[in-house]
C-alpha cells in the first residue's frame, strides 16, 4: 500500500506547482466567427451556404445570443432556390468542445481563447417570400471534446432546419470559429 502513495504525492506535487491556465468555459462570451460560406446539405441533395455577420456573439449561460447573417439556399444542381438573411431570436444551447486544439487533424491553434461547439439558436429567416422560423446550428469542430462524428473538413459547417419547409440536417463544410471575450 505505501508503494503507490509516493507517486500519488509526486504527481500531486507537480500538479500543484503547474503554472494555472484559464480555461474557457460554456458560460464564457464568445464572438461567433464565420465569415466565409458554412454549409449544410438536405436528404435531397438541396445544400444551403451560411455566412455570419462581424460582431455576432454568443453565451452558454444565461443563454444570450446577438447574431446575424446571410443565406443562400442552393438545389442538387446547384441552381438558387432562395436567398436571404438570418436572426437568431435565442439562444436554445451550446455544446461547449474546448479550445485551442483540433486532435483529428493533430493541430495546435496556439491561443487558449480558439474554441469550438455546437451552437443552436432559433432564427428567423428574411425573404422576399417572407419570414420563416427556423433552427440553425454552427458545428465548430476546435477542442478535445469534439465528436469524432464531426471530422474536418466536412464535420464543420451548419444544420439549417426549416419546419414545413426543408431540412439541412447534415454539415456540408466550413470554416468557423468561436473567440472568447
Amino acid at each position: 500500500m505505501r508503494r503507490w502513495i509516493a507517486p500519488v504525492l509526486v504527481f500531486i506535487a507537480a500538479f500543484a506547482s503547474a503554472p494555472a491556465v484559464q480555461a474557457a468555459h460554456s458560460s464564457d462570451t464568445f464572438l461567433l466567427v464565420a465569415d466565409a460560406d458554412n454549409t449544410g446539405t438536405a436528404a435531397n441533395g438541396d445544400h444551403v451556404a451560411v455566412t455570419v455577420d462581424e460582431g455576432s456573439w454568443f453565451d452558454g449561460s444565461p443563454k444570450a445570443v446577438s447574431a446575424t447573417g446571410e443565406f443562400t439556399h442552393f438545389d442538387a444542381d446547384g441552381n438558387v432556390r432562395g436567398a436571404g438573411t438570418w436572426t437568431a431570436t435565442s439562444l436554445i444551447s451550446f455544446d461547449f468542445y474546448g479550445c485551442r486544439f483540433i486532435p483529428s487533424v493533430g493541430v495546435d491553434l496556439g491561443d487558449d481563447n480558439l474554441c469550438g461547439g455546437a451552437v443552436k439558436m432559433a432564427v428567423v429567416l428574411d425573404t422576399p417570400l417572407g419570414q420563416f422560423p427556423g433552427m440553425l446550428t454552427v458545428f465548430c469542430v476546435v477542442g478535445p471534446q469534439a465528436p469524432a462524428s464531426h471530422r474536418p473538413p466536412e464535420g464543420e459547417g451548419v444544420t439549417l432546419n426549416v419546419p414545413g419547409i426543408v431540412n439541412f440536417n447534415h454539415t456540408g463544410g466550413g470554416e468557423n470559429i468561436y473567440v472568447r471575450i
